[in-house]
């Protein structure tokens, strides 16, 4: 996190939390744009070439990318649940 984006007399927990925010949204980052690559190959040959050597099918690198994307919506589900929808707000002059 930029020392822009939080104040300087931020309380540890701030701070803290800042930190852990700043980490979990670039782990997302770098994983979505490995979901996006791979889904993008799999309907390139009938056989792909891992960067460790390991060929792979794309029926298994769909299988692969399918299996990551759940996993993913299903940590975002973890994280975003705790913040449940307030009742009856007006939607948003952005959407």
């Amino acid at each position: 996190m930029t020392a822009a984006l939080v104040p300087r007399h931020a309380c540890d927990p701030v701070l803290h939390i800042s930190t852990v925010e700043t980490a979990l949204i670039t782990e997302f980052v770098a994983s979505l744009s490995h979901l996006e690559r791979a889904a993008a190959l799999c309907g390139t040959s009938e056989a792909l070439v891992l960067p460790n050597g390991k060929s792979v099918t794309t029926r298994e690198m769909s299988e692969w990318v399918a299996m990551n994307t759940n996993r993913l919506h299903a940590l975002l589900g973890k994280i975003t649940s705790a913040f449940p929808e307030p009742q009856g707000a007006a939607p948003s002059a952005l959407t």
